[in-house]
């Protein structure tokens, strides 16, 4: 048994837009003040992938405690600042040192959070390799 998990670096695109789905999915959740987890757990659902639903609502959360603003969101294939700092970090390309806006303790769990989320994404794709090919095919191009 090989217990080394690696970020999701080597993933398809198609990892990537997962994941840029679900952000956005939860990102208008919260605008809409609507169950932000519940909607999200129904986006990743889609993928075969709604066991990441916790750890990314955690993340999503400390974000923005961390950059102490609601999380910003691109449009279609344009991506925000942060959206782009988050994606990096699930992929471990660390972009230097990420200014925050809360205590060390909050900036501390944001690491941990971001560390669990690469670790449980790389569980469900592997997960989903075993089974059917991870695609987009199925994805709302509307988000939410």
């Amino acid at each position: 048994m090989n217990s080394t998990i690696h970020p999701p670096t080597a993933h398809s695109p198609a990892t990537l837009y997962i994941v840029l789905d679900a952000v956005r999915c939860w990102a208008a959740a919260r605008r809409k003040h609507r169950p932000a987890m519940a909607q999200l757990h129904l986006r990743l659902r889609r993928y075969g992938c709604e066991q990441l639903s916790p750890a990314l609502d955690s993340l999503l959360r400390l974000s923005e405690q961390v950059t102490g603003h609601d999380l910003r969101t691109g449009r279609g294939p344009r991506l925000s600042a942060d959206e782009n700092l988050l994606i990096d970090l699930l992929q471990a390309r660390w972009p230097g040192p990420v200014p925050y806006a809360c205590s060390d303790a909050i900036a501390c769990a944001f690491c941990y959070a971001v560390r669990s989320t690469q670790i449980l994404l790389a569980q469900a794709l592997d997960a989903r390799r075993s089974g059917a090919a991870l695609t987009i095919r199925d994805a709302d191009p509307l988000y939410c």
